[in-house]
């Protein structure tokens, strides 16, 4: 089973929008990192096959970016 990884951000009322899938890990914490740079805001990377959020951050201050157990993406919050 392939794994896919959701890009994720935050909207003012609290929920996510979809942005793309990455196959890869590394790629989308990457493609995250990248998204934050241009447009800052809350953003997070879900796991489709665990329902995890494997990263969670926010920019323009990505020193807060961090792996999250956290199984649904609408209660992860940046650290």
């Amino acid at each position: 089973m392939q794994t896919s990884f959701d890009l994720l951000r935050r909207v003012p009322d609290g929920s996510f929008i979809w942005i793309e899938t990455s196959a890869d890990l590394v790629l989308g914490r990457t493609r995250l990192r990248e998204l934050a740079f241009r447009a800052p805001g809350e953003y997070v990377l879900f796991d489709q096959s665990s329902q995890e959020t494997i990263e969670k951050g926010s920019s323009p201050n990505l020193g807060s970016w961090a792996r999250s157990g956290t199984s649904d993406p609408r209660f992860a919050r940046p650290e």
